[in-house]
């Protein structure tokens, strides 16, 4: 009787990777799980293969082939100039900031259907102590069989050098910049 009762919390648990960076139940779970890798890995640029995995828990297929395709214009990027010229992407991929962001608060989360979003407030300060640049960004949720995924980020920059417009629509024209 006790193996029937711990059988379905394994199986969860073993489905879910084992990680807290998997619960996806919930639009606020499966954002503070996104940001929580982030914090950790900061990536800089297009993620390459390793860094796309850590991140294939949290989000969505087609984030995950964007960004893909994106890596792959990167790589025929190198290998055409030889690595004689910078990636065609620099800085932070997943923020409005270039050096990316030290600190996120979750705002609220609105579900319509089968999407959701949530106002990201994030902060980057150089060093401890220095006053930190804030903005908010906006991530965009997609409800699949299993569960809450990053599908998207609306970019909050209201600065000039700031990141603008979508994440998506950024590794689109990378990805075709690097065909051309």
């Amino acid at each position: 009787m006790n193996v029937m009762l711990k059988t379905p919390v394994l199986v969860a648990f073993l489905v879910s990777g084992g990680s807290a960076l998997a619960d996806s139940a919930t639009p606020a779970a499966a954002a503070r799980g996104f940001y929580n890798l982030y914090m950790k890995e900061k990536p800089r640029g297009v993620p390459d293969d390793v860094t796309r995995e850590k991140f294939a828990a949290v989000i969505s297929p087609a984030l995950e082939l964007a960004l893909a395709d994106a890596n792959t214009a990167e790589e025929a990027h190198f290998a055409a100039t030889k690595n004689e010229e910078p990636p065609l992407f620099e800085g932070d991929i997943f923020s409005s900031l270039y050096e990316g962001a030290s600190a996120y608060k979750l705002g609220q989360c609105a579900i319509e259907s089968d999407n959701a979003y949530c106002d990201i407030e994030l902060s980057y300060a150089e060093a401890p102590g220095d006053k930190p640049t804030t903005w908010v960004d906006k991530l965009v949720l997609a409800k699949r069989a299993g569960g809450w995924k990053v599908d998207d980020i609306a970019f909050g920059a209201t600065w000039d050098f700031g990141q603008h417009g979508h994440l998506r629509a950024t590794l689109a024209d990378i990805a075709k910049y690097g065909k051309e």
